[in-house]
């Protein structure tokens, strides 16, 4: 650095510095592409339309009505108050079984929803030559950008009038 070049920098604000970097990791591309992290965050994104195709596509594939699981969890805990021995005790066994069921159904789709957007992301990386590095980075700067223009917009608002 030049002489010149350290008084610019000892001279500048913070507001210049934060646009300085704002400046810089929008300038900042990854993999092939000429993205950066924002971009890069916004094409993985999966809007509205395509979570409720996601879900509808789930629920065609997995067909199981929860109302068997939990009548008979409702029955167990019948049997349970009402026969008081060997036969409640078999009722409460159902019960448990019954709502471990609906547990599992549960978990069972949110790792189907999971697997699909992480595999939807992975996709975009894959297309895009972005390394599983540069993927954790785009991340942490997406982060970054977004602090970023909250701080500009700050000062920009705050910016009197000229």
């Amino acid at each position: 650095m030049s002489e010149e070049q350290n008084k610019d920098a000892a001279n500048m604000t913070v507001e210049d510095l934060v646009r300085l970097k704002q400046q810089v990791n929008q300038s900042i591309t990854y993999g092939n592409s000429n993205l950066n992290a924002r971009q890069v965050t916004d094409l993985q994104k999966i809007d509205a339309a395509q979570w409720a195709k996601i879900r509808q596509d789930y629920a065609k594939w997995n067909k199981r009505s929860p109302l068997v699981p939990i009548a008979i969890a409702l029955m167990g805990a019948a049997m349970w108050l009402y026969f008081k021995n060997w036969i409640g005790v078999i009722g409460v066994i159902c019960a448990i079984y019954a709502l471990g069921e609906l547990f599992r159904r549960e978990g069972h789709r949110e790792g189907y929803v999971n697997g699909y957007d992480a595999g939807f992301e992975g996709g975009f990386n894959r297309a895009l030559g972005i390394s599983d590095k540069e993927a954790i980075e785009i991340g942490e700067k997406d982060t970054e950008m977004k602090v970023d223009d909250m701080n500009v917009a700050a000062f920009d608002k705050h910016k009197p009038d000229q």
